[in-house]
């Protein structure tokens, strides 16, 4: 998994990710949030990206709470990824995590995906 947490990070992971989907999302992300005018994204946002092997503990162990046993604000499904959004304070912070649409994905966290977007596509 990586952790992206501040302006310079997730600005990075666009970055390396370009030209990809991945690196698409993120932009789109950085773009919408940049109607803020905050110093740091940090303030904003922290962004997930899982890998295929990843456990539901570390995305728990990042987010302080089992993905599992929270519906997530926003569930979008892309051509090669999951992406969900979770709002955890009233000033707006939240978190983005990319699951990898990937056969090794844990068939926990890709039936919950798919049931978050289900869920808000209704």
């Amino acid at each position: 998994m990586y952790v992206y947490s501040d302006s310079l990070s997730i600005h990075d992971a666009c970055a390396q990710a370009f030209g990809t989907e991945l690196g698409e999302l993120i932009g789109l992300r950085i773009e919408e949030l940049a109607e803020y005018e905050v110093d740091d994204l940090s303030s904003l946002v922290k962004i997930l990206v899982l890998e295929p092997g990843d456990a539901l503990t570390a995305v728990g162990a990042q987010l302080g709470f089992s993905l599992l046993d929270r519906d997530c604000d926003v569930a979008e499904s892309h051509q090669d990824w999951f992406e969900l959004t979770l709002v955890l304070s009233d000033d707006g912070f939240g978190v983005v995590i990319y699951v990898p649409k990937h056969a090794d994905l844990a068939p926990q966290l890709m039936a919950y995906c798919a049931s978050q977007v289900r869920a808000r596509s209704q």
